[in-house]
Formats: structure tokens, sequence, C-alpha cells
């Protein structure tokens, strides 16, 4: 039986991400902001490298990223789905790696078989989704002995929450940056998680980050970020969370 409101929720995402790909990103004025996370982007992109020499990786909502063509130069295999067939087009029209190959896919219903991939990874994409319907799916395509690496939103904080109330236009009506029951989901389908978390002080860094003295307040507030981070409750103000399944 057909999940209307599903759907209905799929299509939205459809229509939104062929919108900002076709007409450009709307959170152009927002972009500064990740300087403040630098660090952990740079670490989620490491660890999906590292991970994926020799062996069948799946980017789970590619989008615009260019992860697969590096990947393409030493995993066995690299799958790529998004729910955008904007994407993707462009992403095929541009493939040039016979291993990588680029599908327009729901990513809580995938069409491969059970036990494909070693690695399952993706940045930004699980709060656009079910919690529960998408750790299902990616526990059932990673083999035993895989994982899946996520570099992912955190919905707490309350200034950031207004600030997202402030922005509507830059996000979907249907995401949820992750809550602590998102991740008590997660731990239903895969035997650990390891969790990093950044962006709390770091934030306040962002205004200087042009000046002769950025980088070095940037470092300040990476150190302080730290030492909140382990006080509890801390750790779910910050912004983002970098986290590694295992099954």
């Amino acid at each position: 039986m057909v999940d209307v409101e599903l759907e209905a929720r799929l299509e939205r995402e459809r229509a939104f991400h062929n919108d900002r790909y076709e007409e450009g990103d709307s959170r152009e004025a927002q972009m500064k902001y990740y300087w403040a996370i630098e660090e952990g982007a740079a670490r989620y992109t490491q660890k999906v490298m590292d991970s994926s020499v020799g062996k069948d990786v799946l980017e789970y909502g590619c989008g615009n990223s260019h992860m697969a063509s590096r990947l393409g130069q030493q995993a066995r295999t690299v799958k790529c789905i998004d729910i955008s067939d904007t994407v993707i087009q462009r992403a095929n029209d541009s493939n040039t790696h016979e291993n990588v190959e680029y599908q327009v896919m729901d990513a809580m219903n995938m069409t491969y078989a059970d036990g494909s991939f070693d690695l399952v990874f993706g940045s930004g994409i699980i709060h656009h989704l079910d919690t529960d319907l998408a750790c299902s799916e990616i526990a059932r395509v990673i083999r035993s002995g895989g994982k899946a690496t996520f570099w992912e939103p955190l919905g707490l904080n309350p200034a950031i929450n207004l600030y997202r109330v402030m922005t509507p236009s830059a996000r979907t009506p249907d995401e949820h940056p992750l809550l602590p029951a998102d991740f008590k989901i997660m731990r239903r389908y895969f035997k650990s998680i390891e969790v990093e978390y950044f962006g709390l002080v770091t934030l306040v860094a962002v205004p200087f980050r042009n000046s002769s003295f950025g980088a070095g307040f940037l470092a300040f507030c990476k150190k302080v970020d730290q030492f909140m981070f382990q006080i509890p409750g801390f750790k779910w103000m910050a912004w983002y969370s970098l986290y590694t399944c295992y099954k």
C-alpha cells in the first residue's frame, strides 16, 4: 500500500533540491558559518577516504558532492544515489569513472540487495529523512563488519534553531536536525556508534574569520568547545555531529 504522506514528502524534497541545483543554493549567505566547523567536515572526508580503499561504497544522498570522483580512484565500486533527478543527470554527464554509478533513488526504499556495501556515507542527508526508515535501509545494505559514516546537523541549540526559523527558504519543511531520540533509533540497528561534536563557541569566531587573528581565535574556541562537550548535556548544543555506526 502506498504511503501517501511519504510520497508527498519525497516529492517536496525532490522539487526543493531540483530548484536548488537549477537556480543556485539559497544558503549562500549562510556558508560563512561553515568555517567554524571546517575541521569536522575535513575529518568526515578523511574518514570516508580511509574506509573506502578497495571497498564497495555507497554515497547516500550525493547531491553535488565531488566525493565519488575521488573515491573512484581507490574504491572497488562507488554507487551514488539522490532524490534529485537534476543532480543525478549532471553527475552522469560528467562521470569519467567506470566503477562509479549514479542513480535516482528513494533513500528510504533502496533497490540494492542486502549486504551490498562495506561503507555507506553521506553529508546532511539523514535529517531530511524518516530516521527509522533510513537507518533500517542503511543497516540492510551494509555487510556484517561494515559501517556508515555521516556528517549531520543537530537540533537542540536554541540560538541555532531561532536562526533556522528566521531563514525558512534555506531548508525544506520536512527536515529535522537530529535529536537524542534519533541516535536512540540508530542504536537499534547497529552494534555501536561513535559520535563527535562540532560548532558551539567556534561560531563566535565567524565574524573574525578574515581578520589577522581569526585563525588563532578559532583555534582557541575549538579548545573551549572540546572542554564544554565533556560537560553533560553540552554536546547536544553543538551545531554538527560526525558519527560512525558499526554493524
